[in-house]
């Protein structure tokens, strides 16, 4: 008997155990992979590290999933309510009904793991070659899952089962002790006009906010006022977001019930009053799933940011993978004939180091230095890679390439009044960040200057950079990279400053002087070979988009699974309004004109308001250079997830109640 209770439980309520099994088994299924890429093989020639990480992700993602599952499980058990009350008054002991609880929430269970881990053996393959792609590495990926892997995941399920059907058991001991309903929400529009008057207020604060954290960013190293403005944003945006949906949405829907030409057209008057209830009781449920959206999408595209900031900083400091100057460039071609490197491309230019003076505007103070000169024909000659982050210029404009202070931020500003020894004052000039042969070949910032300009600026120590770009490297040997790291530090310069800047000299020095680097001296770097540690940039930067990515995707599909288990789960009162307009003759297109009403409502607000709070928290951190179409492909894939999820909700609702129509 309490067999077929229970598998009558699970086939009246199919529907909504079919959405929570896959979420649930998508979610397994992520963290099989995770521990199983953890143990991989082919992974660990790549990335040292990768177990470790992987793990701890792996740690993170199962209490989240976790949480995830004791939640939702509870909107079983209330489901069920009546139907245990009934078993109740029928002479069925309590214990009986505590017990179908608990078997009934340990069969779901099983059931999501035997998928999950079947997930994880179907995408392992799949998902691996994604993070391959992504971490640039060529080796063949092998599915691997050790025992310790699947010792681990048998204890979880065991626990974790055990724990979930503990809890649903126990909310279901507290509805037979506790017979009565709890009240409804009571509607107190004296308190839900104002509330909702003030959130709107405190998100339009937070957008005037953000435009002012926009501009003051660049201050974050030395000024907290940029924190407190973060801080200020986020907690008016979440608190902003849940006084609007308290407020404003419910009073929306009953200003419009009271629009005689609307609410008395047709069945809208039974439609308001529907919808109006069925969002007072999922008003927390729709402001955290807005919230969490939010930070889901903005994570994932903050983490697509630092991804490509990253490796686009790398590239403006490490144009080459292998350059070299005046003195060493003998040496690096001695040693390049020796190995299997395939050059596809060689670049040379002369270039001219002088002493400046300048007002230094992110430190704010003076700077007296070395700086190296171009002229703007070797600059234009140099591969388009290389003058892609830096602003645009003519053959009569300055161009000052400096080192950035944020790799998201770009410097946009003119400098002004930069003095140079024995040459006209640069009026203006603008702002740079990509070095051409790579930022350790130059002392401080560089000058990119007319042609006429270079040609008559006198200069203290001449040199010429050379660059190459090969086919699958250099081909460098650890003997050959030994014996040229003898010629890293070319010369060092030492710099004489006096009160003027034109009886300021530099002396060359060949030996590294026995001052050991004071701060009048510097280096000049003989060679840079920077292959490996790219290589290690990318391999990093690729395992956290991967990882981050799967975080994000995961808990959309969990908040998306929500809102849909919120619409199927009615309770009785909810069931009998739409069965009394069925009774009182109405058409079924009208009633599932309400149901549609009912789905749309409830995922396109979320969906609108998450939007527009994660574009915003992007917008502070892009000056529109990391605005690519990637970022829009983003957020559409988003849209296009959650506009799923309500299509699926909607054809499953309705289906849901036409079935209870027909009993």
């Amino acid at each position: 008997m309490y067999r077929k209770i229970i598998k009558r439980s699970l086939y009246n309520m199919r529907d909504s155990y079919l959405i929570y099994i896959l979420a649930c088994s998508f979610a397994i299924g992520v963290f099989g992979i995770l521990l199983s890429l953890g143990d991989n093989p082919s992974l660990g020639k790549a990335l040292v590290y990768l177990n470790d990480l992987v793990k701890a992700s792996g740690v993170i993602f199962a209490f989240f999933a976790f949480i995830y599952m004791v939640y939702v499980g509870g909107f079983f058990i209330k489901q069920q309510r009546n139907e245990f009350l009934t078993f109740e008054k029928l002479g069925m002991q309590d214990w009986v009904i505590v017990a179908i609880s608990f078997f009934q929430t340990a069969f779901v269970q099983a059931i999501a793991w035997i998928i999950g881990l079947s997930l994880t053996i179907i995408f392992q393959k799949f998902m691996g070659m994604l993070l391959l792609f992504l971490m640039h590495v060529r080796v063949n990926f092998e599915m691997s899952i050790s025992l310790n892997d699947l010792f681990l995941i048998v204890r979880l399920f065991f626990f974790s089962t055990l724990i979930l059907s503990f809890i649903n058991a126990f909310k279901a001991l507290l509805i037979l002790t506790r017979k009565k309903k709890s009240r409804s929400t009571k509607t107190r529009w004296w308190l839900r006009i104002p509330a909702g008057i003030f959130g709107l207020i405190l998100l339009i604060a937070a957008q005037i906010c953000s435009v002012y954290l926009f501009y003051d960013m660049h201050t974050i190293s030395y000024s907290a006022r940029p924190s407190m403005e973060i801080l200020f944003v986020l907690v008016a945006d979440i608190f902003g977001t849940y006084l609007v949906y308290f407020g404003f949405l419910p009073s929306i829907l009953n200003l419009l019930q009271k629009i005689h030409s609307i609410a008395y057209s047709g069945v809208n008057i039974f439609s308001f009053k529907y919808l109006k209830e069925r969002l007072f009781h999922n008003i927390s449920i729709l402001w955290f799933v807005t919230e969490v959206s939010a930070f889901a999408l903005a994570l994932l595209t903050f983490c697509y940011f630092g991804y490509q900031a990253v490796h686009q900083n790398y590239n403006s400091n490490y144009p080459f993978e292998l350059a070299a100057n005046k003195d060493t460039v003998k040496v690096i071609k001695k040693e390049l004939k020796k190995s299997d490197a395939k050059i596809k491309g060689r670049y040379q230019t002369n270039v001219k180091i002088n002493l400046v003076s300048y007002y230094n505007k992110e430190n704010q103070s003076y700077v007296r230095q070395p700086m190296t000169f171009m002229s703007y024909s070797q600059y234009q000659s140099l591969p388009k890679r290389m003058r892609k982050g830096n602003s645009k210029i003519n053959s009569h404009e300055f161009l000052k390439i400096d080192y950035n202070s944020s790799i998201l931020n770009k410097n946009t500003l003119k400098e002004h009044d930069i003095e140079v020894k024995n040459a006209p004052l640069i009026a203006t000039a603008k702002t740079g960040s990509s070095f051409p042969y790579g930022s350790p070949m130059h002392f401080g910032p560089m000058m990119i200057v007319p042609d006429n300009y270079y040609q008559k600026m006198p200069s203290e120590v001449n040199d010429t950079f050379y660059g190459w770009d090969f086919k699958k490297g250099d081909r460098l040997q650890e003997s050959q990279l030994e014996k040229l790291d003898s010629y890293r530090d070319a010369y060092f310069m030492k710099i004489n400053f006096k009160k003027s800047l034109a009886n300021s000299t530099i002396q060359v020095l060949k030996k590294d002087p026995k001052s050991k680097y004071p701060s009048s001296t510097y280096m000049q770097t003989g060679f840079l070979r920077q292959g490996d540690i790219k290589k290690e940039f990318a391999q990093g930067g690729g395992f956290y988009l991967f990882v981050v990515a799967l975080f994000s995707v995961a808990l959309l599909i969990a908040l998306g699974s929500v809102l849909t288990l919120r619409i199927l789960l009615r309770d009785d009162h909810q069931m009998n309004q739409l069965r009394t307009l069925q009774k009182i003759g109405v058409e079924e297109s009208k009633i599932k004109g309400i149901v549609k009403k009912e789905n749309a409502l409830t995922f396109m607000i979320p969906l609108i308001f998450a939007l527009v709070q994660s574009f915003t928290a992007v917008a502070i951190f892009n000056t529109g250079k990391h605005l690519s179409k990637n970022i829009i492909l983003i957020y559409l894939g988003f849209v296009v997830l959650y506009c799923l999820f309500g299509v699926i909700s909607y054809q499953v609702s309705w289906r849901s109640v036409k079935q209870k129509f027909s009993l």
